[in-house]
């Protein structure tokens, strides 16, 4: 169990970063996400008797809290239990600029495996982790194909991910770009047993705007224009996709208005979130040098 001086060394202090919520035997027993996270893993391997000594109870973050900062010496990994972050990369001007969203379910920290985080996390929300220990995490993945496997799925997907997000914040408009991200959004969604067509965002439109590459008046009109076409619904952060098909065509670029962001700004956002991404694969494990629990 951790004491507040050792959130003192992982992010904006003791004050805002509370003590772990107490749990029963098993914190993964009664999770939503168990389906598709660690339990479930281990299980393919008949590894599941490992669970209890690898997961921590779950950590409570509040709002605006920092989880993790960029540079820090990595020892724990996360997975999100409920709750929300945005992760952030240092520019070289001094900015940092958000390079993702973070949902429940999602691992945290993971480029930790390089030897250092590479992002900044912030709570939008006050959220819930489970907290694991780096070294028992490789250790086990040595052992266990399952959890390697499915380690390897989670940064590749990083990867592919930014990769994509470069695409778009290079080739495509604005429209195009928020239609992504909701559309993305609801794959997501989807892949965890939720609801694919009504969602909240959990990130403010200012966040939205500097994720994509454009700027706040221009993330309130696009989601005026789609709302009022009658292709989503808005409710204040709530949002309901009505035509999938209208979002579809509009991704394709049936629909192009005019850029939004100059090239340079474009070019140094997508830098910015493959280069996190990148740092997050140089961390995958390697099954013939075991570390030591």
């Amino acid at each position: 169990m951790k004491t507040p001086g050792d959130f003192d060394r992982l992010g904006d202090g003791a004050s805002r970063v509370a003590a772990p919520v107490a749990s029963a035997a098993s914190p993964c027993s009664m999770c939503f996400h168990r389906r598709t996270c660690l339990p479930a893993v281990l299980a393919e391997d008949g590894a599941a008797s490992s669970l209890q000594a690898l997961v921590g109870a779950p950590i409570r973050v509040a709002k605006g809290a920092r989880l993790l900062r960029s540079g820090q010496a990595a020892k724990r990994v996360y997975v999100l239990h409920n709750g929300a972050f945005k992760s952030l990369v240092g520019l070289a001007d001094g900015r940092q600029r958000i390079v993702g969203f973070h949902e429940a379910g999602d691992w945290l920290g993971l480029e930790g495996m390089s030897g250092a985080y590479r992002a900044d996390l912030v709570a939008l929300e006050p959220s819930q982790v489970c907290e694991i220990d780096l070294r028992q995490l490789e250790s086990l993945a040595t052992r266990v194909p399952a959890l390697q496997r499915h380690l390897c799925r989670a940064m590749a997907q990083a990867l592919v991910h930014a990769q994509g997000q470069q695409f778009a914040l290079g080739s495509m408009h604005v429209r195009e770009r928020l239609v992504r991200f909701l559309l993305e959004l609801s794959r997501r969604y989807a892949e965890r047993g939720l609801s694919p067509d009504e969602f909240t965002l959990r990130m403010s439109r200012e966040d939205i705007g500097e994720y994509l590459g454009f700027r706040l008046e221009t993330v309130s009109r696009v989601f005026t224009e789609l709302h009022r076409a009658g292709i989503i619904a808005l409710a204040r952060r709530r949002v309901r996709l009505l035509d999938h098909r209208a979002l579809l065509d509009i991704l394709e670029g049936s629909a192009r208005p005019e850029r939004e962001t100059a090239p340079g700004v474009v070019a140094r956002v997508a830098a910015s979130a493959l280069f996190a991404a990148r740092q997050a694969a140089q961390g995958l494990p390697r099954r013939e040098a075991a570390v030591a629990a």
